[in-house]
């Protein structure tokens, strides 16, 4: 040994060779020995050795007795150990799934997240594998390779492109789940960022990006990160991290990352600087002071105008002064309907991008090919040969072979064909010659089918759906940048041959086929995401070609009976695209001519709907009430009247029919709805009270919190989204509570009474929160019948009592359908004495009002019932 040069370590290769019969040659090489002894991850073998409970030692005198071990003490379960392999090989799994998922994507990497993949994508499921081989308690030795591995993982975040968001996602996520098992690693993953690369413009962009993740994943701590900044920006002194600072904050701010308070050292030097009262230079300033006092604007707009306090009952002092302007506001934000009212402009410039790389002669290359196409697609159907001779000749231009060419082939012969139909009309705009468009559509599925065809079944499929995708996404890229440019023009814009094409698309490549049926869910899957990014908010020219595409036989019911609900959450984002597009316009009085048409259709859909897939509506109800005007009753009516598939309602004209002993009460209804997303803010106060009412000032704060920043608008989402999540956490105290409780004594009901003590505006879109959740029997159904009946009965101010029936009776004086828990909950008012509903003012005040109650009573009550209760109302209208 002394005799190594170099003092190398010696090494009895007679024993680590591969030629020793020592050990058996099918022995894993990670068991088999390795030059410098064992390694860590073998080490930890004896140490959960170690940590394994031995029996007890028999007694004295009785040597080698058994253990009773019904008798003696019992043992701590075994702890299973870490298994950093599998934990490496789950990382690697998670970099070769992402990478083909992105190849998939092709150009359209960048745009895909990690939030767009559906709950059983292998990308998930893999994230999930991370708590089976990563213990809740861990050794010391365990921690430090944890730790040494998750420091990998963040190094690897360093070393990746803004380009692929869904690789930086991924590996944030699987350092999320590894804080799981040890929160070391979130303290620890404050000192690293410390430590990162932010030398270039690059790094520093990356940087950024890397910290909003992991602030979002609650990894570092925004406190420690905030001390940090303000330190490294040195009062102002050093530009470069003032200017990283500013993004980082603005960023944060406008995505709801954090919010201002979770920043105060850097929103303090922020505001000195713009002010002029930092140390930074005068350059500094005044490069950053528009920048900075722009950021003020838009994220602490509340100090310009202040949040409305919370108006007392019957008081009139304080109340927000609702808007002036005649304009109607849409429930998104300003600065997410900019963005997808300029999504057209934007894609046209990109395609303009593209078509400046066109070769001179590349229109009339694809043109010739198009020709091509119209002489033998008759045959093509019957002759192969044909076909694989047309196909080769796609070839020698380079279609399927490189991506460049294939986007310019499909880009040209889709704005060749659809010029071709426009002309076919001679400028009249009467009806339309499709040829050319119908023959160029069967060419799609025929690539679809016979190209990419090497390789295992899997394999083809994911290319098969990645050219999908890529001819869809060419597809409505120029139909938006035709769009646009005949919008800058100043002409009309003719959606009829884009609507051809794309119904085409639809019928062709979901009809039953025995090759496409294998990939149905991929395909149904691109045509949903290229719909949505032309919803109409982004293409209003195509609304109605829109509708009627989402609505379509061959791809709504396709979608929606996909295996485990694969295509639901699609159905649901088409749906909400819709609602979006009509909100604001539903809000104005006197609505267009085709506002009202696209409103018809839209009604058409949802009761579609509401026939053949109730469960669906059911299971979104939140959601899409969220982004219904209050104005309309009965489209909101149709949603909450879904009834899943298989419940048969108990009538509610059934004479003393009780509600509390049907089986179904004690069910929760399916809630399919993000409903923590709009609270994001309130979250963790929210839990502390509804926990064990740590935060007793949480109730008297609770108001101004549930309006919109820095305006006059009660935000209407977090409203419904905090009657929802209030009520579940009530039912679940009541049903679990040791000692029985009553309604009145839970701080739930002290939450929603609060909220009656807004303004009537806000009370009314309280109130509807409410009443949206009085649908099929269900728990749910059966609480916030409750609360609605208490409230009626607890109600000193008599204006709450006339807001409630006025919630409740406007949605019942509509055609049907009605939801059920409406009609239960109305008709117990106005039938038990215990409310005296009839002897309240507001029921007679009027002779129009009068006749309204007396036709609904009759039509909500037995007939036993009813006369009793016009008695009632004859007596007390003397």
């Amino acid at each position: 040994h002394r005799e190594q040069p170099g003092g190398q370590p010696y090494f009895d290769m007679a024993v680590l060779g591969n030629s020793n019969q020592r050990y058996p040659g099918a022995l894993p090489d990670p068991l088999r020995p390795q030059r410098g002894g064992l390694r860590p991850e073998q080490l930890r073998v004896y140490e959960a050795f170690q940590r394994m409970p031995r029996p007890a030692a028999p007694p004295a005198g009785q040597p080698g007795s058994p253990v009773d071990v019904a008798d003696g003490p019992r043992k701590p379960p075994v702890v299973p150990p870490l298994n950093l392999e599998a934990l490496s090989q789950i990382a690697s799994k998670l970099d070769s799934t992402v990478s083909s998922l992105l190849a998939s994507a092709g150009s359209r990497a960048s745009e895909v997240t990690l939030s767009m993949l559906p709950s059983d994508h292998d990308v998930l499921q893999l994230l999930s594998a991370v708590a089976q081989v990563t213990p809740k308690s861990l050794s010391p030795a365990e921690k430090r390779s944890v730790l040494a591995f998750a420091q990998g993982i963040f190094r690897r975040l360093y070393e990746l492109d803004l380009s692929e968001p869904l690789r930086l996602e991924t590996l944030v996520a699987l350092l999320e789940r590894i804080n799981e098992s040890c929160p070391q690693l979130g303290q620890d993953l404050g000192t690293w960022t410390t430590y990162a690369p932010t030398d270039t413009e690059v790094q520093r962009k990356l940087h950024r990006t890397v910290l909003l993740l992991l602030v979002r994943s609650n990894l570092v701590s925004s406190q420690e990160l905030d001390g940090f900044l303000s330190v490294s920006a040195d009062h102002g002194r050093n530009p470069v991290w003032i200017e990283f600072s500013l993004l980082f904050i603005r960023t944060a701010f406008l995505e709801r990352i954090a919010s201002p308070s979770d920043f105060p050292k850097l929103m303090d030097l922020m505001t000195k600087i713009a002010d002029g009262r930092s140390q930074a230079s005068p350059q500094v300033t005044q490069s950053l002071r528009k920048p900075i006092l722009r950021m003020l604007e838009e994220v602490r707009g509340a100090s310009t105008s202040p949040v409305p306090p919370a108006v007392s009952s019957g008081a009139s002092a304080g109340r927000p002064v609702p808007p002036t302007s005649t304009e109607q506001k849409s429930v998104l934000s300003p600065t997410s309907m900019n963005n997808l009212t300029n999504g057209a402009r934007k894609v046209a410039a990109s395609v303009e991008q593209f078509a400046s790389c066109d070769h001179p002669n590349s229109k009339q290359q694809v043109t010739s090919l198009l020709d091509s196409w119209i002489r033998v697609h008759a045959e093509v159907s019957s002759n192969e040969k044909a076909l694989a001779q047309y196909l080769q000749l796609l070839q020698q231009f380079g279609v399927g072979k490189s991506e460049e060419h294939t986007e310019r082939f499909l880009r040209l012969s889709t704005q060749i064909v659809v010029d071709a139909v426009k002309t076919s009309s001679n400028g009249n705009g009467k009806a339309l010659n499709y040829t050319v468009i119908d023959i160029y559509t069967k060419l799609i599925p025929l690539l679809f089918r016979y190209m990419n065809g090497a390789g295992s079944s899997e394999q083809v499929s994911t290319k098969r759906i990645a050219f999908l995708n890529k001819g869809l996404g060419v597809i409505v890229r120029c139909l938006m940048w035709d769009f646009e440019n005949k919008r800058k023009s100043g002409g009309q814009w003719d959606q009829r041959p884009w609507f051809r094409l794309l119904l085409n698309l639809t019928i062709d490549m979901n009809s039953p086929d025995p090759v496409f049926d294998t990939m149905k869910a991929g395909i149904v899957g691109v045509f949903g995401t290229a719909f949505h990014v032309i919803q109409p908010l982004v293409v209003p020219g195509f609304a109605f070609a829109w509708v009627e595409l989402v609505s379509h036989r061959k791809f709504l019911p396709n979608l929606l009976l996909l295996e485990g609900q694969k295509g639901w959450n699609v159905a649901h984002q088409l749906l909400v695209d819709l609602l979006l597009f009509l909100e604001p316009h539903l809000k104005r009085i006197d609505m267009t001519d085709p506002i009202k048409k696209l409103y018809e259709g839209t009604l058409r859909v949802l009761l579609v709907l509401l026939h053949d897939f109730p469960s669906f509506l059911a299971g979104y109800h939140l959601s899409l009430c969220n982004v219904i005007p209050d104005n309309c009753v009965q489209l909101r009516n149709v949603i909450l009247s879904a009834v899943p598939k298989g419940m048969t309602l108990p009538d509610p004209f059934t004479p003393n029919l009780k509600i509390d002993s049907l089986p179904e009460i004690a069910q929760s209804p399916a809630i399919l709805s993000n409903i923590l997303g709009p609270l994001e803010s309130l979250r963790p106060e929210l839990e502390g009270f509804l926990k064990d009412r740590q935060r007793s000032d949480f109730v008297a704060a609770l108001l101004p919190k549930l309006f919109k920043s820095g305006k006059g608008d009660i935000d209407a989402a977090r409203v419904n989204s905090l009657v929802l999540c209030v009520g579940m956490h009530g039912i679940n105290r009541l049903q679990n509570a040791q000692v029985p409780q009553t309604l009145g004594q839970t701080p739930e009901l002290e939450i929603l009474q609060k909220l009656m003590e807004l303004d009537d505006q806000g009370r009314y879109i309280s109130l509807n929160a409410i009443a949206n959740q009085l649908r099929y029997p269900s728990s749910h159904t059966h609480y916030f019948s409750c609360v609605m009946l208490f409230l009626f009965s607890e109600a000193k101010n008599l204006g709450v009592k006339e807001q409630i029936t006025r919630v409740l009776l406007e949605r019942l004086i509509l055609h049907r359908p009605h939801p059920w828990g409406l009609l239960i909950t109305f008709i117990e008012l106005i039938k038990n004495q215990r409310y005296q509903f009839w002897s309240h003012p507001f029921t007679r005040c009027a002779t129009e009002i009068e006749k309204v109650f007396e036709s609904v009573a009759r039509s909500c009550m037995a007939p036993g019932s009813q006369r009793s209760s016009l008695a009632i109302v004859g007596e007390n209208s003397k």
